[in-house]
């Protein structure tokens, strides 16, 4: 009788862990998705993304590496990541 009860129990608790945790987006989704972001921001000021390189601080913050391709030159700049698993904001600190 008891496991009738646990099975259900134990397949609710496990489905209910796989949706909380595929909602988050992994590092590298989330890369791409602040990658576009950013080429939304730069479209028409012939500005090219080379590469960008995230990677997780604590919590919610990631910093990360941009390369770029600009009018006058590539250049890399160090970049600020904010993401709290569904809204994302990110700020270029320097160069």
């Amino acid at each position: 009788m008891l496991t009738k009860i646990l099975k259900p129990t134990a397949i609710f608790v496990f489905f209910s862990m796989f949706l909380l945790s595929s909602c988050k987006l992994s590092t590298n989704d989330l890369t791409e998705k602040v990658k576009t972001s950013m080429e939304e921001k730069f479209a028409g000021k012939g500005i090219t993304i080379k590469s960008l390189i995230l990677t997780k601080n604590t919590g919610n913050e990631y910093a990360g590496v941009l390369e770029t391709k600009e009018p006058n030159g590539d250049f890399t700049y160090s970049v600020q990541v904010v993401y709290d698993g569904q809204n994302m904001t990110w700020k270029i600190l320097s160069n």
